[in-house]
């Protein structure tokens, strides 16, 4: 019975679906609140911290966006209704409430389910709002007037005898209705303008256009948008935009143009002109006129969704992409827009861009995939790689928002379904590959966070390393934020592992010999909470207090004096690991051996700067076992019972069972970091005849 052992290279390559003798030997069954770092290896995630309640009701289904004009002017608009009444309200980064003025109401907001039917754009100063509920109308008022008289060519237009507002009807080729246009005299002595035709609608029910929310010195004010009439041709000459008698399903801002989707439509105002989509002549197609296109396909494509890729538009149906082609400046004349993939697509889901990637979802069954859709580096191949296909029943369905970092190469998703869950996929490409070459990825991790199983995630997003979520509870809705780059907490040198984390002083009494922090927030007194010093404490910087009592579902308690300096406050989360079945494997670990028995001895991880953590072995049949690790090192001089300490090492402990008749894992619910780098195991391996 041969001795053998085998090392698992990283532990990063996140949770895998398949069976455990095909998976990648850095895959796992489980990874919860878990960060898969290709630097610094499997970390436990970092904590959310505490900054403002914002309602006292649950925003169950509110509208919630991000403006994000420039780093000093951030805020988040929530938008709520009854489907009879609307109201919007603004906060900025730090929970306090923002003015929003609303001089002609609300009711354009008004809808049954806000955070599905309206959609927003932030393009400097002005955020657009649309309800993708209400049909867009013209305004029933005509333009003014009568044709004086019908001239075939301008040269015959007279020159005297004119009064000022005559407006004439030149005809142009008779057979094309086309070819007419309409002048007014400006003068009575032969100057002209181009005009309208007499008679006929020309202006857009603004009620029914998006709306625009403005911010100006620090408030909002939220009213209609004043979009431009018909003021040259006809019905004919100068239709109205596609959307007219449609509802707008998307906007978007590209080349100075303001966009929307519309049924079957794509249509741009004119350049320059966000509010005008009416031509300023019909005698001449100018670059700069507005632009309305309808997307060409074999079936039906209504498109949902919009978004900007690689210097261009990327357009969603429920089945099929369509791109927007242009050669140069954008212009009625060099648009194209083209099918370019054919997946289908989750619609309530607005897909997201990260770097050359745009990632979209669709539905499969009960459950949620993700494609990775891209372009190689010679635009020729385009395609949408699904990057969940090895946990193709991870994600339930219902996703509400996705949102993606550039800088961190991850992906976050949350659900109706699991709603205190954010899904989290990590990615890495080899530097200097082309995209074909880079499907084989460094890092392809898939996992999820988890907060308490009372939350309720109503909206996350990205402002650059920051993790913005809006959080409801029972007693109401928090703004809380993710730090994803780990700062370490002031004066010390790790990031305190607490939910919530806030900092707070507590106040002492001398009478009873008791510390009492008041809490920014209620927790029931069930609930564990934990009291770090921090870095402003003369000593024992980081370590926590011990023996806290709970009289009430806002304060904590602890037994002698810690007032002299603030103190983080939080909620113990847990991290785990649980790792694959262990199988040999041979030709460079990529094929499993399942002949002869395996039993497993002892398994080893490498840590670093690490404080705590437990090994759970759990045999079928038997009595399972728990092996801490607790950063106190024998014989150690900086290793002190009362002083944090973070260490390297490996750690190493018996299994002593057979390989598929064991459960593995890692856990912390440790305040203190862990980072795992590698893993080996070893043991005993029989087989009863000889490879070749």
């Amino acid at each position: 019975m041969p001795l053998v052992s085998t090392s698992i290279p990283n532990l990063i390559n996140g949770v895998s679906q398949q069976p455990a003798t095909l998976r990648q030997l850095t895959q796992c069954d489980s990874q919860i609140n878990g960060v898969s770092s290709v630097v610094d290896g499997l970390l436990k995630r970092p904590p959310t911290e505490h900054v403002a309640k914002i309602s006292s009701s649950s925003l169950s289904n509110a509208a919630i966006h991000v403006v994000n004009r420039d780093t000093s002017n951030q805020y988040i608009i929530v938008v709520t209704s009854d489907n009879s009444t609307a109201s919007i309200v603004a906060y900025d980064l730090n929970g306090n409430a923002v003015t929003v003025n609303t001089p002609n109401g609300t009711s354009y907001l008004v809808c049954s389910n806000p955070s599905t039917d309206l959609e927003f754009l932030t393009v400097a100063d002005f955020t657009f709002i649309i309800n993708k509920k209400t049909t867009v109308t013209m305004n029933t008022s005509t333009t003014p007037g009568s044709i004086t008289d019908e001239k075939n060519q301008f040269s015959q237009l007279p020159t005297s005898g004119l009064s000022v507002g005559d407006i004439f009807k030149i005809i142009g080729d008779p057979s094309n209705e086309f070819d007419e246009y309409y002048v007014k005299a400006t003068s009575t002595g032969g100057d002209y303008e181009e005009t309208v035709k007499p008679g006929i609608t020309f202006q857009i029910n603004n009620t029914t256009m998006p709306h625009k929310l403005a911010l100006s010195s620090g408030s909002f004010t939220f009213d209609r948008a004043t979009y431009d009439d018909r003021t040259v041709g006809d019905l004919d000459s100068a239709p109205d935009p596609s959307f007219v008698g449609q509802t707008i399903n998307g906007v978007f801002f590209h080349k100075n143009r303001l966009g929307f989707i519309s049924d079957e439509n794509v249509i741009f105002s004119r350049a320059g002109d966000f509010f005008n989509f009416f031509p300023s002549t019909v005698t001449a197609l100018l670059d700069d006129s507005p632009i309305d296109v309808t997307v060409s396909h074999t079936s039906v494509s209504i498109l949902k969704r919009v978004i900007p890729y690689n210097e261009s538009l990327l357009f969603f149906s429920d089945k099929t992409q369509f791109i927007l082609e242009s050669n140069g400046n954008l212009t009625p004349e060099t648009i194209s827009i083209t099918a370019t993939t054919e997946f289908e697509v989750d619609t309530n889901v607005q897909p997201v861009g990260a770097g050359n990637n745009v990632y979209f979802a669709y539905r499969k069954g009960a459950f949620t995939n993700v494609r990775e859709y891209f372009v190689d580096e010679d635009n020729i191949t385009k395609n949408a790689a699904n990057i969940t296909a090895h946990v193709p029943q991870y994600i339930p369905n219902n996703v509400k928002t996705m949102v993606a970092s550039n800088s961190e190469d991850s992906l976050y998703a949350i659900t109706s379904g699991d709603v205190n869950r954010i899904y989290v996929y990590r990615w890495y490409f080899t530097a200097g590959e082309t995209t074909i070459t880079r499907a084989k990825k460094a890092l392809s991790a898939w996992s999820f966070y988890e907060l308490s199983n009372n939350d309720t995630i109503l909206n996350i997003d990205l402002l650059e390393n920051t993790l913005y979520l809006i959080v409801a509870r029972t007693d109401g809705v928090y703004i809380e934020k993710m730090e994803l780059q780990y700062p370490s907490d002031t004066g010390l040198d790790f990031n305190v592992r607490l939910d919530r984390k806030t900092s707070l002083t507590g106040s002492y009494n001398s009478g009873t010999n008791i510390t009492t922090w008041t809490l920014p927030y209620p927790i029931p007194t069930s609930d564990p909470v934990k009291v770090v010093k921090s870095g402003a404490w003369a000593s024992r910087k980081g370590v926590d207090i011990p023996t806290l009592n709970r009289t009430s579902t806002t304060t904590v308690t602890a037994t002698g004096n810690y007032s002299a300096s603030a103190s983080l406050v939080g909620i113990p989360y847990t991290f785990t690991y649980q790792f694959s079945q262990q199988h040999v494997k041979e030709k460079n670990a990529t094929v499993t051996v399942n002949s002869g028995r395996l039993q497993l001895r002892t398994m080893s991880v490498d840590y670093e700067d690490t404080g705590h953590f437990v090994i759970n072995v759990t045999p079928k049949s038997r009595t399972a076992s728990s092996y801490e690790f607790n950063g106190i090192i024998i014989n150690e001089a900086d290793s002190l019972i009362e002083e944090v300490r973070l260490d390297d090492g490996t750690f190493r402990f018996p299994i002593l069972s057979k390989n598929d008749r064991v459960t593995i894992s890692i856990t912390s619910d440790s305040y203190l970091p862990c980072a795992f780098q590698k893993a080996e195991w070893e043991g005993f391996y029989t087989i009863r005849s000889q490879r070749i």
